[in-house]
């Protein structure tokens, strides 16, 4: 029973000598318009940005060709040109994915043409 005693003082004690008083005085803050007040722990994130994702879809056509290959061969290019073109105005790295699509050759008469439906998707900074 003594021992039981002597254990329960001891914890109490142990806990009293561990709590830690926490010094903060909030009288000189103006609460006429709405105010918030957060208490955290570690060290603060100034530099934390807030993004949303961005999606966006573009047309991309080949040039009219009287062959079907040279029409695709002309998708290809286009297809290249808009991505270097997407990256060249990327330059904080914000592009998630980024895709030409599914080419579609149709022929109109003599002359052929392929096109897609271009999906992009970018990170854009909403607050900072």
């Amino acid at each position: 029973m003594k021992q039981l005693l002597i254990i329960t003082l001891t914890l109490a004690l142990l806990s009293i000598a561990t709590a830690e008083e926490v010094g903060l005085k909030v009288d000189k803050i103006n609460a006429q318009e709405d105010t918030t007040i957060s208490i955290s722990k570690g060290n603060k994130k100034s530099n934390a940005k807030k993004y949303t994702i961005s999606e966006g879809e573009e047309q991309i056509t080949s040039d009219k060709e009287v062959v079907k290959k040279d029409a695709q061969k002309s998708w290809k290019m286009a297809c290249g040109d808009w991505k270097k073109e997407f990256r060249d105005l990327n330059k904080d790295n914000k592009i998630i994915s980024m895709s030409c699509g599914t080419m579609n050759c149709t022929k109109d008469g003599v002359e052929s043409t392929c096109s897609s439906v271009a999906k992009y998707k970018v990170r854009v900074v909403v607050e900072e």
